[in-house]
């Protein structure tokens, strides 16, 4: 049987980075992508606001024929990954258990940083997630040590496509400061909109860290349930709560290719408006 629609969604221009390894790794596949741009960051909202706004983007992308959904978003993960789970109809993949896996195998000292949304980090999900794969994986919990770091400046430069930007650097220092200090060897990219900040953070970081980009595993997971077979398939899709036009030029600028034909669309009313 032919896979069928995967539908992926983010708070905005950061799921981008899973949506391209899916295109990269699994070129026939259909996929629906949603930007709650209207809404970004999800970090600076509260718990029940988010578990809101993800529950509408959830059911609107199943009542849209998804046959899987990723949640390519930290913070949706971390908040409201049990609340979809919990009514959908069809898998679901969160991209912490993901992330938190590989982080864990691939530690040499056990000290795990993570820069996440201020509400990821302090939602102590990866530190139970971190727990959770070592133990189910037979490794020591003991010694294991993962330290979130909040960085609310990042999203916004990353939607301004702001990636290489003095800002940038500067922001990055900061948060990645503290976790130098502290010995760590694996740095979890806690939001999908960290990896296109990656050229900055390897220079600031260097050779010895090994950076875990979530969507590399979030594939892996996407074949495991089946969609590893995938013919040429039709163009991806794009929709977002916010402005099409903008969300084009953003997404086009990041990904250096052009994104054209989004449109937006309100989950409750599953209205549209081209770009």
């Amino acid at each position: 049987m032919r896979p069928g629609l995967i539908g992926l969604f983010d708070s905005g221009v950061g799921g981008l980075t899973v949506a391209d390894r899916v295109l990269c790794d699994l070129p026939g596949a259909p996929f629906l992508y949603y930007g709650d741009t209207a809404h970004v960051p999800y970090g600076d909202r509260s718990v029940e606001e988010v578990r809101r706004l993800v529950s509408a983007i959830a059911e609107h992308l199943v009542a849209s024929g998804a046959e899987v959904l990723v949640m390519a978003c930290n913070t949706s993960s971390a908040l409201a990954l049990d609340l979809v789970r919990a009514w959908s109809p069809v898998p679901v993949i969160g991209i912490i258990e993901a992330a938190s896996r590989a982080a864990v195998q691939a530690t040499r000292n056990g000290v795990i940083g993570v820069i996440a949304n201020p509400l990821t980090a302090r939602s102590g999900a990866y530190e139970l997630a971190c727990a959770r794969a070592a133990s189910e994986s037979g490794l020591p919990t003991e010694g294991l040590r993962v330290l979130p770091v909040g960085c609310p400046r990042l999203v916004p430069l990353v939607e301004a496509g702001q990636v290489r930007s003095p800002e940038a650097r500067e922001a990055l220092m900061e948060y990645l400061a503290p976790l130098q200090a502290e010995g760590m060897d694996t740095l979890v990219l806690g939001c999908t909109h960290y990896p296109f900040l990656v050229p900055l953070i390897s220079e600031i970081l260097g050779p010895r860290v090994q950076i875990i980009d979530p969507a590399v595993y979030v594939v892996a997971e996407l074949v495991a349930l089946g969609w590893s077979d995938c013919p040429a398939g039709v163009a991806p899709c794009y929709q977002v709560s916010g402005d099409p036009a903008e969300f084009d030029r953003t997404a086009s600028a990041l990904l250096g290719r052009p994104i054209s034909g989004t449109v937006r669309v309100d989950p409750g009313a599953r209205t549209c408006v081209g770009s």
